[in-house]
């Protein structure tokens, strides 16, 4: 693998869409001095969490050696736009809000 930590986002990103590719797509927008933005589109499965898309990238760029973290989430309709930071000092972990949905189902008397 060459091409340091751009080599290993870019495979990372193409790994990333491979297996995501029919829920949520990837794509850097911006290239940073210790990072890097990655704006995330898509339908998403509400099911899996909107943020673990994001740290399954962050999973895939480590796996290429190099630790990176969410630093920041701007969420927008039909998707987000994400800051990662390589990991070390001063790098704060961007918390999720979430929503949890309870459904009260029940059947009808037969």
């Amino acid at each position: 693998m060459g091409g340091g930590l751009r080599g290993a986002v870019e495979e990372a990103v193409e790994e990333f869409n491979r297996h995501h590719g029919a829920e949520a797509s990837a794509r850097v927008v911006e290239w940073l001095e210790e990072g890097f933005r990655v704006e995330f589109t898509g339908s998403f499965c509400l099911a899996c969490g909107f943020y673990d898309y994001f740290d399954d990238l962050a999973l895939m760029v480590r796996e290429r050696g190099y630790e990176v973290e969410v630093a920041g989430v701007e969420e927008f309709e039909g998707g987000a736009l994400v800051e990662y930071r390589l990991a070390g000092e001063g790098v704060s972990r961007a918390r999720p809000q979430r929503l949890v949905l309870i459904f009260d189902w029940q059947r009808g008397e037969r």
